[in-house]
């Protein structure tokens, strides 16, 4: 196991597709970690607010490939998305 030098372990080193997507009425964008294909443009479910029940948003940005250390969010604090409508 690799130790930064603050003595925190790093992030994980894997592979990820990010997704940002936007929520129906919302401006605001948000990344998630999908485990299936989808394109921009495209329309998913993603779990959203304190009870985490799916809401409909749209996809706006993929970037596939990206190493857990490089992630533009902590790949523990983010969330997966849940299906393609």
């Amino acid at each position: 196991m690799i130790h930064s030098m603050s003595g925190g372990v790093l992030s994980e080193s894997g592979s990820y597709t990010f997704v940002k997507i936007k929520f129906d009425g919302e401006d605001k964008p948000y990344w998630y970690i999908s485990e299936f294909d989808v394109e921009e443009g495209d329309r998913v479910s993603a779990p959203h607010g304190v009870s985490g029940l799916g809401k409909p948003a749209v996809v706006v940005k993929v970037e596939h490939n990206v190493s857990g250390q490089v992630a533009p969010v902590p790949v523990k604090r983010a969330g997966k998305l849940l299906y393609k409508i």
